[in-house]
């Protein structure tokens, strides 16, 4: 019955990030690079790409039940829960007008520094029963740490303290990752899973920050961050899906 329940999340989630795929590709055809445009028109987009981190998400559920370790269980749960509450800071807060103390984008960041953290602390174990504080947390908590004072006191921008601090995290959890492949605790059908998922993902936060780097209606740099953003899911979808595969025993 799981498998099957897998299947149907797995094909509903193709078939919404391909329909997401033609509605960005054609308001671009339509718009070109104009940002207000595009955003104008991602009405659709905002609410399937949240339905996406859903399933996502409940696909993550589903798998990792199949795992024998409640802990490994766990992480990666938890990361998915982060995932998703980032995803709707992101999609649909705009879309909804909440009014926060703070702003969408600085919550979902956080919510992913979140989403970053649980994954390291995952593949950072060396056993069934290791719930050791992995000593790779200390430099993104540092580095938080240190920014927080700085921009506290003035010294850099909100933007260099919140991107900055999730850099950290984001680099942390790539360099972890890729230690998976001689992690004796892991397979090497899950550490490869692990370390490719957070590959990709890496890549598609580096499309983020190309689609974030907007510029004047119809210059090179606008169109440059309307096709990053057009292909942020091409990639983010299959990173999460290798992630979540990397728990199943089998």
């Amino acid at each position: 019955m799981k498998e099957g329940i897998t299947k149907k999340l797995v094909l509903f989630i193709a078939f919404l990030t391909l329909a997401c795929l033609v509605k960005d590709w054609v308001d671009f055809a339509r718009c070109g690079a104009v940002d207000q445009c595009l955003q104008d028109m991602g009405g659709f987009q905002n609410y399937a790409k949240f339905t996406i981190s859903f399933l996502l998400t409940a696909l993550a559920f589903v798998v990792s039940s199949s795992s024998a370790n409640a802990q490994d269980r766990c992480w990666l749960r938890c990361a998915f829960i982060s995932s998703l509450m980032a995803d709707f800071c992101f999609r649909l807060i705009p879309m909804l007008s909440f009014e926060l103390p703070v702003g969408n984008s600085i919550l979902g960041i956080g919510f992913f520094m979140f989403f970053q953290s649980a994954l390291t602390v995952r593949h950072s174990r060396v056993s069934d029963k290791d719930s050791h504080f992995p000593k790779a947390m200390i430099i993104p908590i540092v580095v938080l740490v240190v920014a927080a004072v700085l921009y506290a006191m003035g010294l850099v921008p909100q933007l260099v303290f919140v991107v900055g601090s999730y850099a950290a995290f984001l680099i942390t959890s790539l360099c972890v990752a890729c230690k998976a492949t001689s992690n004796p605790y892991f397979s090497q059908a899950k550490a490869k899973l692990i370390k490719n998922g957070m590959i990709v993902f890496f890549i598609g936060d580096a499309l983020v920050g190309l689609a974030l780097a907007t510029g004047e209606d119809h210059s090179l740099m606008e169109t440059v961050a309307a096709i990053a953003n057009n292909l942020i899911w091409i990639v983010y979808v299959p990173a999460q899906l290798m992630l979540i595969r990397s728990c199943k025993e089998n």
